[in-house]
């Protein structure tokens, strides 16, 4: 990683601490607000869902099923340092409440800097499982 991807690594890592913080606490709606507004999310067996609501929705049914918490990994973060859009991809974990594992993959993300602040504009997860 070259060091204008090892900043932008950084800012990327402290946007999904939050995002891992709220989800964990059960608050889906401010998890939507770090999505953009037009934004689409992209899980497998599902169609695409476009826009905040669609996202807390889409939250809302992976706790209703059991999927308490959730903790990604970033492998890869690519982009201009400054620029408007960023990617990244990793892994992510969701568990159940008693810590146990619920579902495993893989994920990459377009993030777009809208008024200063970078916000998931395209977020696409697959199931190992």
């Amino acid at each position: 990683m070259n060091m204008a991807n090892t900043g932008l690594k950084a800012v990327i890592s402290e946007r999904y601490e939050l995002f891992m913080k709220l989800y964990n606490a059960g608050d889906l709606k401010s998890v939507s607000e770090l999505y953009a507004e037009d934004c689409r999310f992209m899980a497998p067996g599902s169609v695409i869902k476009t826009g905040r609501q669609s996202i807390q929705e889409a939250l809302g049914g992976l706790k209703a099923v059991g999927f308490a918490k959730i903790a990604f990994t970033i492998a890869e973060v690519g982009g201009i340092e400054g620029g408007d859009t960023v990617y990244d991809c990793g892994h992510y974990e969701l568990l159940k409440e008693d810590g146990s594992q619920g579902d495993v993959g893989k994920y990459i993300v377009i993030w777009k800097k809208i008024n200063g602040v970078y916000q998931l504009a395209i977020d696409c997860i697959n199931s190992d499982k």
